[in-house]
Parts: structure tokens; C-alpha cells; sequence
């Protein structure tokens, strides 16, 4: 057995943690990039989304390296993330890679625990005593680490937008993420999360910078990966923008597990204030991306980035939406629809005329006010 699993965002790091702490043998696919993308493209119908074409490119990557099982996350409708499993498995089939599959069920229930039952038939074969006892462990270490991977990307949302020198956040939080995957065991993970903190904060800062506030919504395949949006969060960063988000492993997972009353409480309150234009749930992150815009307007947010694939059936209704919710709280909406023919000078004009936009309008209140 040797596992692997989709490459979005930091998820490879705690994957790769519980595995390894398990004693799993496991491959990490190789960092996103434009073969992976181009692989992903060449094997998909050109109307599926960008988040399937390059998660394909992910596993089709990883079995060419020796992976031998899959272990994906599923979904529920209309959300097309919850057939992603269904038609990877043909496409893969189809390319002659043999592989195992195991689907993580996003809820408990029966029909997922009986389905992932089967699922597991073949793969127990090749676990061990000590892979099942300390199969507990691994989830408690890789939890952790998933938590500091966020406590550091969210620290550098802060220390990113007042930078004296471009790009040295970016540099000391990938330093900080190598040393948190490097290290083993939970006490060194929480070692590990001081010293990165101690970089990051290290990086030079220009006190007086009042930077401007932007949130982040969509899907969440999009917001959550930087070499799927092309370092959104980055670039609005480095354009002196402190970044807000919402979507991350833990708030997604807590859900599906019904844990994390705070993240729970914030996401019905923005399902509630998407019911003035949206009359039930749409699914996916749609709800959440026009309630989240109604509520940052009402914080005194500058303006908010909506992030979302070619053809996502909820986000194009929700981008719809937005530019009505723009109007009625008055607070400016940059829609930027992403697929494999982006081009980064693109999305790098389109952040940098936003930016220019959000700084017109805060001079002009100042003025007026």
C-alpha cells in the first residue's frame, strides 16, 4: 500500500502527518503546477470544473510515481465535488492506472459508514496491529497540525499587508510551514508553531501602514489553494490588503463532524443574512459568499474578492447575486472566474485596478467625512 491524496493548499501537510505517524507508507503528489493542470485538462470534458481537473492531474501524477491508493474527500449535491469520485474512477480506469479508492464521507451517516466499509475490504489487508493503535494518534497529530498550518497563514494575512520588503512574509511563512511539516510527534509541532511564529513576526513592518480590508469568498477548492487562484491572497497582500477568510480545513471538517460551535454559529449567521436574496440553501459555498459580503459591508470592510471555478453552478449563481448586494450596501465586488487558461498578468492587472479602486474610494470619504 502506498496512499496519496489531493494536493490542495497546505492539506498535504497533515495528510502526509498521519500517515507517516500511523506508519502508513504514503506519496505526496507533486506541488501543483501546469503539467498537472495540463494533464488534468487533457483527460477531462472541458465543461467540468477547474477543482477536477486538477485533482485529476493530482492522482494521475501520483500513481506515475508508485502511489497505489487514493483516499479522496466526498460531498453532497449540487456541489459537483460529490461525483468527483464516480467519474475519477472511470478516467482513471480508462488511462489503464490501477489503484484502490477510499472516499471520506462529509457527514456520518449510515449509507457513507456502510459504503466506506466496503471500501476498506481491500486495504485492510495491508495494515498492521500497530497501524490500527496508533491510527488515533495520527489523526490527533495531523489535527494539530492542521490547526498550525492555519495559525501561521492566518498570522501572515496580518504581518503580509504591512511588509517593508515584498515578498519577505511570503519567504518566512514557507520557512515556518517547512520547519511545522518537518517536525514529528505533537510536542514538536507545538515547538515548531512558536518558532514559526517567531519568524513570521520577525519580518520587517512598516508601523504606520493603515492597510486596506479585504475578504475573500467562494469556493472553497479556489480560495483555499494558491496555485489554483495564482496567490490571490498573496498579491493582495503585497498590495498593502490585510486578507480576511473564512474557508479553511478546520472550519469545513468541524462542520462535517458537527464540532466547533463558533465557526457553526458564523456560518448560520451568514446563511441567515443570504435569505434577504436568496429564499432557501443553494448549496456549496453559495449562501455563504453573498451572506459573508453582506456582513464584511456591515463591518466596514473595503471590498471583497469572490473567487470561483469556470461553470461552478453555485458560485455563478452567487456571482449573479453579488453584484445586486454591491449596490445595496455599497461596498465594491471583484469577481474573478478562474480555469486553465489564466494567465497570472491577469489576475495581477484585475488585483491591482481593484486595489487602486478601494484606495480612490477610502481618500474620497476621508474628504467627504
Amino acid at each position: 500500500m502506498r496512499v496519496t491524496f489531493p494536493r490542495l493548499g497546505t492539506m498535504h501537510i497533515f495528510c502526509k502527518a498521519i500517515a507517516e505517524t500511523a506508519g502508513i507508507p504514503y506519496l505526496v503528489p507533486p506541488k501543483t503546477s501546469r503539467n498537472t493542470l495540463a494533464l488534468g485538462v487533457k483527460n477531462s470534458n472541458e465543461c467540468i470544473c477547474l477543482p477536477f481537473k486538477v485533482i485529476l492531474g493530482n492522482f494521475i501524477e501520483a500513481l506515475q510515481m508508485g502511489a497505489d491508493t487514493i483516499v479522496m474527500v466526498g460531498s453532497g449535491p449540487p456541489c459537483r465535488l460529490g461525483l468527483y469520485d464516480l467519474v475519477h474512477k472511470v478516467i482513471l480506469e480508462d488511462l489503464g492506472l490501477g489503484y484502490r479508492w477510499l472516499t471520506i464521507p462529509p457527514g456520518l451517516t449510515w449509507d457513507a459508514l456502510m459504503r466506506n466499509h466496503q471500501e476498506t475490504k481491500p486495504l485492510r489487508k495491508d495494515l498492521t496491529l500497530k497501524n490500527y493503535l496508533t491510527f488515533p494518534y495520527a489523526l490527533y497529530v495531523g489535527w494539530r497540525k492542521m490547526l498550525a498550518t492555519e495559525r501561521l497563514e492566518k498570522l501572515a494575512l496580518g504581518v503580509r499587508a504591512r511588509e517593508a520588503t515584498k515578498g519577505g512574509t511570503e519567504r518566512n511563512l514557507q520557512r515556518a510551514l517547512h520547519m511545522l511539516d518537518e517536525a514529528k510527534g505533537a510536542k514538536e509541532v507545538t515547538e515548531a508553531v512558536k518558532e514559526g511564529e517567531n519568524i513570521i513576526q520577525g519580518t520587517e513592518q512598516e508601523t504606520g501602514r493603515r492597510p486596506l480590508k479585504v475578504a475573500i469568498v467562494g469556493e472553497l477548492y479556489t480560495v483555499m489553494d494558491p496555485e489554483i487562484n495564482g496567490r490571490v491572497e498573496q498579491r493582495l497582500g503585497e498590495l498593502a490588503v490585510e486578507v480576511t477568510r473564512t474557508s479553511w480545513f478546520s472550519t469545513h471538517i468541524g462542520r462535517s463532524l458537527g464540532l466547533g460551535r463558533e465557526n457553526k454559529r458564523e456560518r448560520l449567521r451568514f446563511y441567515q443574512s443570504s435569505l434577504e436574496y436568496l429564499g432557501y440553501d443553494v448549496g456549496a459555498e453559495c449562501n455563504v459568499s453573498v451572506g459573508e459580503t453582506i456582513i464584511r459591508a456591515g463591518e466596514g470592510f473595503d471590498g471583497v474578492v469572490h473567487l470561483m471555478p469556470f461553470a461552478c453552478m453555485p458560485e455563478t449563481t452567487a456571482a449573479a447575486i453579488l453584484k445586486q448586494v454591491s449596490r445595496d450596501y455599497h461596498i465594491p465586488v471583484l469577481t474573478i472566474i478562474l480555469d486553465e487558461q489564466d494567465v497570472e498578468s491577469r489576475i495581477q492587472t484585475l488585483l491591482e485596478a481593484f486595489v487602486d479602486m478601494l484606495q480612490w474610494r477610502r481618500q474620497k470619504k476621508l474628504k467627504e467625512g
